[in-house]
């Protein structure tokens, strides 16, 4: 009993224990090399070592993708921690963490201590969501500051507390400098949306909002580092970001990610595996259930601005949607506690058997992508990672009839982390053990480089250093004349854009990208022959 209580008491210390132990579990055992990843740790190394906190620079050049704040957590744990996977990816696990604390306990408070268990284990077992939390990126801070805002407007506008209303705009504010103007959208639209669903959208009930203080406050916090970039880069900021990685993203496709409207919704689904295949009944369920419980109805709106905000997006990525991932998992977790209250295992039966499929067709496409990966052919046996998505199923549909619903949907979560455990600690390792910096470190590390119009943005993070860039022939054949111990890196797509280097260099790698269809590639100068100028 004392047990009991003391569990009780702590649950939610206990809970974002819990959670930063599976978001941060083996981030530092495999390098950055993933694109995203290399670009932004790398982006915040050279903040760091500039002293520069207005200007983000990637290989000493202006980077205008994303805003600062993931660069500046990422800075203040490299001060800790040293330059490294685990310091780059160590907030990210702090905000997954605060994610789920922040979403159980509004879960707790408005449904039921069951269901924010249930919310929990959905959040913490989806393997890509859980995944984004390992990432070098901004998304996690996105996330975990979209989650708190919409949280705390919620809780304003059920109780009328002063604090949560500022605690939204307070979140808000810091959610402005971590993607940009996307996160004052998704909260904008969730309100009208949720407003006018509730009929509640009159002007005296606007006004409580008090959208001018509030806005002031956001503006306070975030503007003055977007003003501080602007007069830094003479406004070259301003126009890369706001018009090129925001407005352009929506309306163009950006490096190749679009697709149909579908793709969105599809992302979702795979997003929250395993439990995101019964979403679609968890969804209608929700919409009846909206009539008497309004946080449902405010997760679904949630739900529903997102989705559909980045399913008109031309640009679609995995990640885009995953602000509403939070509130969908509320919304499963009530679903998936009505089947458990109504011992209604035949709908679960059925989404095991669809989860045992796509099990199988996870191991083994894994096994044929490898095997015809040039790098990683010999990596094919990784796909036994993958075996619980298909054994785990399997075995609980064996136990169906005998074991509660409870231990039957906790054994199916535990089942997917633990491929997250294998993939982060052993997977992922592997394979980038075979990246092309590893194999090109004889001739890049410590050495005389220059880099050939493009190269794979791992080799700076990974390398902790930048490289000089010519764009030229007859530049990079002055260059070698003047330094003939130095090497040639290039990184291609086609060999024939630097065919023409046979003639003066000795090509001593070849190494294809991991998750690119680029090709590295070093040369140095040939005893026999010596660059002309």
């Amino acid at each position: 009993m004392a047990l009991a209580r003391l569990l009780s008491t702590y649950r939610y210390l206990l809970l974002w224990i819990v959670a930063f132990a599976l978001f941060s579990a083996f981030s530092g055992a495999y390098p950055l090399y993933i694109l995203d990843e290399a670009k932004n740790s790398e982006a915040a190394r050279e903040m760091l070592i500039s002293g520069n906190f207005w200007e983000p620079t990637f290989n000493e050049s202006l980077r205008t993708d994303k805003p600062p704040l993931h660069y500046f957590f990422m800075m203040l744990s490299y001060s800790l921690f040293g330059v490294g996977p685990f310091a780059a990816r160590f907030f990210s696990a702090i905000a997954g963490a605060f994610t789920v604390l922040l979403i159980c306990r509004e879960t707790d408070r408005y449904l039921s201590k069951a269901t924010s268990a249930l919310t929990a284990l959905i959040l913490t077992s989806a393997l890509l969501f859980a995944h984004e939390f390992h990432m070098a990126v901004p998304d996690p801070y996105l996330i975990v500051l979209v989650t708190g805002s919409l949280l705390y407007f919620f809780r304003f506008e059920q109780n009328n507390q002063p604090r949560a209303l500022w605690l939204a705009y307070l979140f808000l504010g810091l959610a402005l400098l971590s993607k940009g103007p996307i996160a004052a959208v998704i909260v904008l639209l969730t309100a009208v949306v949720y407003l006018g669903w509730s009929r509640k959208m009159s002007l005296a009930n606007l006004r409580r909002f008090r959208p001018l203080q509030g806005a002031l406050l956001a503006l306070l916090i975030a503007a003055p580092w977007y003003i501080m970039a602007h007069m830094a880069t003479d406004g070259a900021f301003t126009d890369g970001f706001f018009l090129d990685h925001n407005l352009n993203r929506f309306s163009d496709q950006k490096e190749g990610h679009g697709g149909p409207f579908i793709i969105t919704p599809l992302l979702v689904v795979a997003g929250l595996l395993p439990f995101g295949i019964w979403l679609i009944s968890a969804l209608r369920f929700a919409l009846r259930r909206s009539r008497e419980n309004d946080f449902l109805k405010f997760c679904f709106s949630v739900a529903a601005v997102v989705v559909v905000f980045f399913s008109f997006s031309e640009t679609k990525l995995p990640n885009y949607p995953m602000p509403a991932f939070a509130f969908l998992g509320v919304i499963l977790a009530d679903y998936m506690r009505h089947l458990q209250l109504d011992n209604r295992k035949n709908p679960f039966k059925w989404g095991l058997v669809v989860l045992a499929v796509i099990g199988a067709l996870l191991i083994v496409g894994a096994y044929f992508a490898l095997s015809a990966h040039p790098a990683l052919s010999e990596t094919s046996y990784l796909a036994v990672c993958l075996i619980p998505l298909f054994v785990g199923p399997v075995l609980l549909l064996w136990r169906l009839r005998s074991m509660a619903l409870n231990r039957l949907m906790l054994l199916l979560g535990l089942q997917w982390m633990i491929v997250a455990w294998m993939l982060w600690g052993w997977a992922f390792p592997v394979i980038n053990g075979l990246s092309p910096v590893e194999k090109a470190r004889p001739w890049v590390e410590n050495k005389q480089v220059v880099v050939y119009k493009r190269l794979d943005p791992a080799f700076l993070i990974q390398l902790q250093r930048t490289f000089k860039v010519i764009a030229t022939e007859e530049e990079l054949l002055a260059h070698m004349f003047d330094h003939q111990r130095a090497y040639i890196l290039t990184n291609t797509k086609d060999k024939s854009d630097v065919l023409w280097l046979s003639g003066n260099f000795e090509l001593l790698l070849e190494a294809p990208a991991l998750f690119e269809d680029h090709v590295t590639r070093v040369w140095g100068i040939a005893k026999e022959n010596r660059p002309v100028q």
